[in-house]
């Protein structure tokens, strides 16, 4: 077990230690369609002559937006279904390979965790106003029904807890003031080691951020970003990657 572990470790190191490769990509190929309209054209003196002009349709550059409030829902309800199961979604590097990536929940209710800060800046309560994403309100709401509990997390301190409260509010994300929020209370704190924290008080099925970083911090250290972790199955299976949950109002 102890040389698995060690295999372990030593592998997690290395996705962070590893040259830089060539990352994949996708393109996207759009199809062109071409018509060509005949059109005759009847002269003053009478004669008929045959005009053609060939017209080819651009491609469609936009694409289908996402539908966020799927989304939201299966990311509520992931954190419901899995509370059964005694796991946790926070990863547990010194895990074996035989064992499960993630903590075990060590009680409590299980809850959502939902990252307000956009990318790798902190969420500015002092912008607005604001909006929800389409769809997170009434998923939060089913969340609550069923028993989970709403965690909200950023990097900002804990003296602006009534600013954030007071935005969850306005956009009717917490419109009954019932959530728990999580900032920094120490300057050398980081919002994983703020998380961890607050893991022993509840049971924390679902993450959800809009960078893998807001997952685990150790995701923010990896010389290659696409390359595969042993956390990679928690994608979409506990790590939802989603815009953040509020923006501006338009």
């Amino acid at each position: 077990m102890r040389a698995a572990r060690f295999s372990r470790t030593l592998g997690l190191c290395g996705l962070m230690l590893a040259a830089t490769g060539l990352s994949g990509c996708v393109a996207a190929i759009p199809l062109a369609a071409s018509g060509m309209l005949a059109k005759r054209t009847v002269l003053d003196e009478g004669e008929a002559e045959l005009a053609a002009s060939v017209q080819i349709a651009a491609p469609a550059t936009a694409e289908t937006a996402p539908n966020l409030t799927e989304k939201w829902f299966a990311a509520a309800l992931f954190a419901g279904d899995r509370a059964g199961k005694g796991l946790s979604v926070l990863p547990d590097p010194a895990a074996s390979n035989d064992d499960e990536p993630v903590l075990p929940c060590k009680g409590g209710k299980p809850a959502i965790l939902i990252d307000l800060d956009p990318g790798n800046t902190a969420f500015r309560p002092d912008t607005g106003p604001f909006v929800a994403q389409p769809g997170l309100a009434p998923a939060l709401a089913t969340a609550r029904a069923a028993g989970t509990e709403v965690l909200w997390i950023s990097v900002l301190g804990e003296a602006r807890e009534a600013d954030l409260r007071a935005v969850l509010a306005d956009t009717g994300l917490d419109p009954a003031g019932e959530d728990t929020v999580l900032l920094i209370r120490d300057p050398a704190e980081t919002k994983t080691q703020r998380r961890n924290a607050a893991a022993g008080e509840w049971c924390i099925t679902a993450i959800v951020g809009d960078r893998k970083g807001d997952f685990d911090e150790f995701m923010d250290y990896l010389r290659d970003p696409d390359a595969p972790t042993p956390f990679d199955p928690l994608l979409d299976s506990g790590w939802f990657e989603l815009p953040p949950p509020i923006k501006a109002a338009a």
